[in-house]
């Protein structure tokens, strides 16, 4: 007897489980094949490999998912027996358990150790995205699946199915390799990840019919065809190519340091100045990895959508010249597919899936999910993307797989609050496992966070004076002695503290002058509220830009694109002017401004903000010598010190939500001592460093107080994480923030409308779409989370969801009506609460409560 795997869309018995199984394993032998580094380094075969992988539907060889084809029934007289017998509900319906549970049977069976095939079945069970069962070395016995419903039928399933196995195995000749994979072992997720991904392919429509009869004999040859036509291929990578023919100008010590030091997989720290070129670094570093075949591929990990949107420019740029047929790297992000206008349907990480969808059915973009655009060759996206793969996310595995063997380049690891860290921590060593070349690049990462990394030796001796730039970090799992460079010429930035209305003028002043002013704000009330007082004053004729996390994408792009051009390198339309912002511009944005004024921050924040000021050479900077100016707090250093702990965060003011009151204290001490003579960069950058963040004997009463809160905190956050990346747990959903990013603040999706009704919608982009009905529209969900703005949960009484939108989200959604005079009507926000929106203000909450959001 014959039992299908797919069905027709007519819905009848379509390709044979055994087929399907063929399929899916030739294409996980061609993956495997692909990757012969990796196979050495797991001590795993080919052979092995497809046929493990081809059992993964063996489950559909039972009464519980046989029974869901009608036809199938009919056909083998066996409707009658299905329907007595009450296989709908008495026998398991989940084919995955029941392969989780045939497959350790039948390895154990072919004498593979129980401390091994627990692992093996347990991955192997779960490529629909989520672990079926724990490990068990005792078996698994699926609870639906007893011997009377399995044999009423006159069918013995339990040996139908071992006689599959013993025709997979005899098929792809399997000699037992798999000797060292444990649950700790990264082989058994990447093993995981390849059997998921091959089952996707291998049910690709396009490549592999589900019709019966079509089956080929030469399911190797059109596994192989598949691969080709979906895009995963090893890279041509052009030979021989100089740094300088790369880039277009040599390297400096840095990089050629670099260059020396990254030979082969390993974990690599990078740190150097703001703007000495540690992105040319690791990428020239890359491309020797690359030209040697030693890696195979290219992901680029950043802290935001909006840094990873500028970095994608310049790795397509590199690209074209190592790799001009690759056709550019994937841009990876949860709005990614935002930014793309050759997409005919919706994609997978936006909008819930149905259950083919999962088996990259109708794929016209194989690529297209956040977690299947891992998989191409060279990839540029958030630190989340990578994230997921170390999180009980859904899928995480197919992460460990598609990164597996890639050069993962992570830039600004010192951004990270101590629970995205901690992943980020965890993530590395797994990297690590899964052969990856791991660089890490930071401008200002304190002794103790490299020495996380690195090792867990503690606290590196004297760490002050430790060499800047240096790259350090281990290989082959041994630390190697790390590598100095000389620093760049040392560059003195005056620091000034002043008042509110001081810096103010003294910022008009420069932009009439026809200089390039940079204000950071710490939330986005304050940088509202300080953008507001600048278009107020009658006499500024200069232009005064915006930019905050509160705007909808479509204008937020735009503002971006303006600001990047005015304060970028080329500066083609640079003139006098002020551009306010947020912290989304402190780090891995080309930004040059000739004046700084910012709110206080913790020191390494700072330094970023310093690195956007007199970043290019200019010949006609507008003021003498760099200069930032720190905003006054309303209290002296001498006061704060004296003041009780509550007292202290209610003089620091919204600023205290954002970061630790403690270290902000800290930060305000150490950069007041420095006012006079100003700062050295990058001479200074450690002992700035250092001296914020460490530990003395003797603290003001109030400030211990305040310190103990602080690392309570983190000690907290940290227990999180680990939790979060206990990945035997019950997997979520894999949205990008939701689990790699600790946000106290839940949100809800605001759609801005000017006009709403059944059938359309018209947006404040002035777009118009179409809602309703059965149909699902790739333009209205591009155009929706275009118009798309993130408003507080706690702002509302009760969320209010428009049900025609409902299948274009997975998260709280609502709808605001912009009238002409900007204000929003929104249905369920709480009393004393109004909103406005404007292109220029961006969506502004007019509220009593103190607290803003970053």
């Amino acid at each position: 007897m014959e039992f299908w795997a797919k069905t027709t869309c007519e819905g009848r018995p379509g390709i044979s489980v055994f087929e399907h199984m063929v399929n899916v394993g030739c294409v996980a032998r061609c993956l495997a094949e692909a990757a012969p580094h990796l196979l050495e380094r797991f001590k795993v075969n080919v052979a092995e490999i497809g046929a493990l992988s081809a059992l993964h539907d063996l489950g559909k060889i039972s009464p519980g998912f046989q029974r869901k084809c009608e036809h199938w029934l009919v056909e083998n007289n066996l409707a009658d027996i299905a329907r007595n017998g009450c296989w709908d509900t008495n026998t398991e319906p989940d084919h995955s358990k029941v392969s989780h549970a045939a497959i350790q049977d039948f390895l154990v069976q072919q004498g593979y150790p129980g401390k091994i095939t627990k692992y093996v079945a347990a991955a192997i069970g779960a490529h629909h995205g989520r672990l079926k069962y724990l490990p068990n070395s005792r078996g698994i016995r699926p609870p639906l699946i007893k011997p009377t419903n399995e044999t009423s039928s006159g069918i013995d399933w339990e040996k139908e199915r071992l006689n599959s196995c013993q025709h997979i195995w005899e098929y792809f000749q399997v000699n037992r390799s798999i000797d060292a994979i444990t649950g700790e072992s990264a082989a058994i997720w990447w093993l995981a990840g390849l059997t998921t991904v091959a089952d996707w392919v291998g049910s690709d429509e396009r490549y592999f019919p589900p019709e019966p009869g079509t089956h080929s004999k030469d399911s190797p040859v059109v596994a192989r065809q598949a691969l080709d036509a979906i895009g995963y291929l090893p890279p041509i990578v052009k030979q021989g190519l100089t740094f300088e023919q790369i880039f277009e100008f040599p390297p400096n010590e840095m990089q050629a340091k670099t260059l020396e030091a990254v030979t082969g997989p390993g974990v690599f720290i990078i740190e150097a100045p703001m703007g000495m070129g540690k992105t040319e670094a690791a990428l020239g570093a890359a491309y020797q990895l690359l030209a040697t075949g030693e890696v195979n591929g290219l992901y680029f990990a950043l802290p935001t959508q909006a840094t990873s949107n500028r970095m994608h420019l310049r790795i397509n740029a590199f690209l074209q010249r190592i790799a001009p047929e690759t056709g550019g790297s994937r841009l990876i992000h949860g709005n990614s597919w935002l930014m793309r206008d050759d997409l005919e349907y919706h994609p997978a990480a936006n909008s819930p899936q149905r259950p083919e969808e999962e088996d990259a059915r109708n794929g016209r973009d194989w690529f297209l999910s956040a977690k299947r655009a891992l998989l191409a060759p060279f990839g540029v996206g958030t630190v989340d993307q990578a994230l997921l793969g170390v999180v009980a996310a859904k899928h995480f595995f197919v992460r460990h797989f598609a990164l597996a063997g890639k050069v993962v380049i992570i830039d600004e690891v010192h951004s990270y609050d101590i629970y995205t860290g901690t992943l980020i921590n965890k993530l590395i060593t797994t990297l690590e496992e899964l052969g990856c070349t791991v660089l890490i690049l930071s401008a200002t990462l304190t002794a103790r966070s490299r020495n996380r990394i690195v090792s867990s030796t503690g606290v590196a001796v004297d760490p002050e004076n430790q060499p800047y730039p240096l790259v350090s970090g281990r290989k082959g799992g041994e630390v190697f002695y790390p590598v100095a460079a000389s620093p760049p010429v040392p560059r003195k930035v005056l620091v000034d503290f002043a008042a509110h209305g001081q810096a103010a003028d003294e910022a008009l002043v420069v932009a009439n002058k026809g200089g390039a002013v940079l204000w950071i704000c710490n939330t986005i009330g304050e940088a509202q509220r300080q953008y507001k007082q600048f278009k107020d004053r009658a006499e500024t004729t200069f232009p005064i830009g915006l930019l905050h996390s509160r705007f909808p994408f479509h204008r937020r792009e735009a503002l971006e694109a303006e600001w990047m051009e005015r304060f970028g390198k080329e500066g083609n339309t640079r003139c006098g002017s002020i551009l306010v912002a947020t912290q989304i511009v402190e780090q891995s944005v080309d930004l040059d401004a000739d004046f700084l004024v910012t709110e206080l921050a913790p020191t390494d924040m700072l330094l970023q903000r310093l690195g956007r000021l007199w970043r290019h050479e200019r010949a006609n900077r507008q003021i003498p010598a760099p200069c930032v100016c720190i905003l006054k707090e309303g209290n002296t250093l001498d006061e704060l010190r004296k003041m009780k702990p509550k007292a202290i965060a209610e003089s620091l003011g919204n600023k205290a939500f954002v970061y630790s009151p403690f270290i902000l204290l800290r930060s305000l001490e150490v950069w007041e001592k420095n006012k006079i003579d100003g700062v050295s960069i990058p001479l200074q950058v450690r002992k700035l460093l250092e001296a914020t963040y460490e530990e003395r004997d003797v603290e003001p009463d109030s400030w211990a107080e305040l310190w103990i809160e602080w690392t309570g905190s983190d000690s907290a956050k940290k227990i999180k994480a680990q939790m979060a990346s206990n990945i035997w747990q019950v997997a979520l959903n894999d949205q990008e923030g939701v689990q790699t990013r600790l946000n106290e603040l839940e949100t809800v999706s605001m759609v801005l409308c000017r006009d709403v009704s059944k059938q359309k919608i018209e947006f404040v982009d002035n777009t118009t779409v179409e809602i309703g009905g059965d149909v699902f529209r790739f333009s209205t969900a591009k155009a929706i989370h275009r118009n798309l703005v993130k408003v507080p949960l706690h702002h509302f009484v009760e969320v209010e969801q428009k049900v025609e939108l409902r299948p274009y989200f997975y998260e709280r959604y609502c709808i605001g009506i912009v009238g002409e005079d900007g204000c929003v009507t929104i249905a369920g926000l709480k009393k004393g609460l109004r909103l406005f929106y404007s292109d220029q203000m961006g969506l502004f909450i007019e509220k009593n409560a103190n607290r803003e959001e970053t």
